[in-house]
């Protein structure tokens, strides 16, 4: 027997629609119900399949609505999550759940959670998780069959000229070619990369048209490496050349699976999984898997992939890498050629890869700061007390030994001292915005400020070294962003050469 759903409380806010809407005002349409988080990367997954369905049935009458429910702190500000709506290009309603209160009037019990209405208002159909939007098309084709509803119309975020600006970067290295200083940046929201020469200044940009929502990236002998976040795979662009650069697929079949223990690929049918982060460890590629839980390795002379660490359990469970949980490993960095450092976002954790452990040849896993699923903070301190929010990227510094952190739910920047097992916070001259993305170039460290569209530089030997939780403001050095009017490939008369 179907029940009425529930209705939506009249107080909660909204995201693309100007005024509060109710289940009642959409009598007789079909509604789609989708429950989810914006740190998930399973929802993050579905959200093409989403847009898919809105495609082919909001033509047809069909409403989706989107409840966001927050599972960390930075979630809950309806500011990020109407930011992360912008980034993600989400275009139908979101009501920002409060208190998961209309997650538990529903009986949600995970995320991504779909439920079908039908057009008197009673729940025609539920499901849960990824993998299973056809049998959710199937249920629509059935309640819609034989009948006509007028058309829903989606909001359309407002349109910006984003070719001469960053959109949501992820994550810059720098790199000297023919002794000039570049940074390359994964500029995420516009699928590209865009070069800056050492003043800031436009140079070219490249990868459009090949790239989907591009994120981590690492400079490897003469090519930029890059995480496909959005084809699961690894692209390699040629360093110098024409404005769209040569490039070479390196690993990735484009199309999202899970590794067995120890499982090795050919490198071009490896299944990534939401490739987030690369580094080069020692002669090979290190990649994190955040879609599988899983770090996997790029051997380039044999030209395969091979697993070495997460069971694909969603967890913090330390021990024999292969069999170890990990849960949305996202930033990666070489502490030495023996050992890998992580950022275990949705445990909020800084974690090691470590081979031949104790000599005992044996890859372990082991947690430096370990929170938990559920157990997040803001908190300097020893390994074992201190906190941290959903950190999305880490970079080991050969200089001063230290571990750098972007705490990116915290919007701060963290150092790990792994002699002395302390965490402590950075404190910088300038506010951060959900940062993602972090790299160390001669003593330069270099922050991706996401959600402020901006790259921010600091000499890493102003940082206070006696104490780690100095008052004293870290001075940046530099901050690069659009927009910019130096573009190659724009005609001259629209050119505004009073921007930069």
């Amino acid at each position: 027997m179907s029940v009425h759903a529930p209705e939506f409380p009249p107080e909660f806010k909204w995201i693309n629609t100007p005024s509060p809407l109710t289940l009642e005002h959409f009598r007789g349409h079909p509604i789609l119900l989708d429950f989810w988080t914006f740190c998930s990367i399973n929802c993050l997954q579905v959200l093409s399949e989403v847009k898919k369905i809105e495609e082919e049935f909001s033509k047809k009458g069909l409403v989706v609505i989107g409840i966001h429910n927050a599972k960390f702190i930075h979630e809950k500000d309806y500011k990020n999550v109407k930011e992360s709506c912008h980034r993600l290009n989400i275009n139908h309603p979101v009501i920002v759940d409060e208190d998961m209160q209309i997650w538990k009037k529903f009986a949600i019990r995970s995320s991504p959670s779909f439920v079908l209405i039908d057009c008197e208002g009673k729940i025609f159909y539920s499901i849960s998780g990824e993998n299973k939007l056809d049998l959710l098309r199937e249920q629509i084709n059935i309640l819609m069959q034989n009948k006509t509803f007028p058309e829903f119309h989606l909001n359309q975020w407002s349109k910006i000229d984003d070719k001469y600006n960053l959109r949501y970067p992820a994550k810059t290295v720098a790199i000297e070619i023919q002794s000039k200083l570049f940074y390359f940046i994964s500029d995420t929201y516009n699928n590209r990369i865009v070069q800056l020469n050492e003043e800031g200044k436009f140079v070219t940009s490249f990868g459009e048209g090949i790239l989907s929502s591009p994120l981590g990236c690492c400079v490897w002998k003469d090519e930029l490496v890059v995480c496909d976040f959005g084809h699961h795979r690894l692209i390699a662009f040629e360093l110098e050349g024409t404005p769209q650069r040569k490039y070479r697929v390196l690993a990735g079949k484009g199309e999202k699976g899970s590794f067995e223990a120890r499982a090795e690929y050919d490198a071009k049918l490896a299944p990534l999984n939401s490739p987030t982060d690369v580094c080069v460890w020692g002669s090979n590629l290190a990649i994190t898997c955040s879609g599988s839980h899983q770090i996997v390795l790029y051997i380039p002379k044999d030209d395969a992939v091979t697993h070495i660490a997460g069971s694909g359990k969603e967890d913090l469970i330390d021990g024999p890498a292969s069999f170890a949980a990990l849960a949305q490993p996202s930033g990666i960095s070489a502490v030495s050629d023996s050992v890998l450092a992580f950022t275990d976002s949705e445990t909020s954790s800084i974690r090691l890869i470590v081979k031949n452990w104790n000599e005992t040849g044996k890859t372990m896993i082991v947690s430096l700061v370990s929170g938990g699923l559920n157990d997040f903070g803001f908190t300097d301190g020893l390994g074992a007390e201190a906190k941290m929010q959903y950190p999305l990227s880490c970079v080991w510094s050969p200089n001063s030994q230290n571990l750098f952190i972007l705490d990116s739910y915290n919007n701060a920047m963290r150092i790990y001292s792994i002699s002395k097992d302390y965490l402590g916070t950075v404190r910088l001259s300038e506010e951060l915005n959900e940062p993602s993305g972090i790299s160390w170039y001669k003593d330069h460290i270099i922050i991706t400020d996401t959600n402020s569209h901006r790259i921010l530089v600091i000499h890493e030997s102003e940082i206070p070294k006696e104490n780690m939780n100095a008052a004293d403001l870290t001075p940046i050095q530099y901050i690069f962003q659009g927009p910019f009017a130096r573009i190659v490939d724009y005609p001259k008369n629209i050119m505004n050469t009073n921007l930069v």
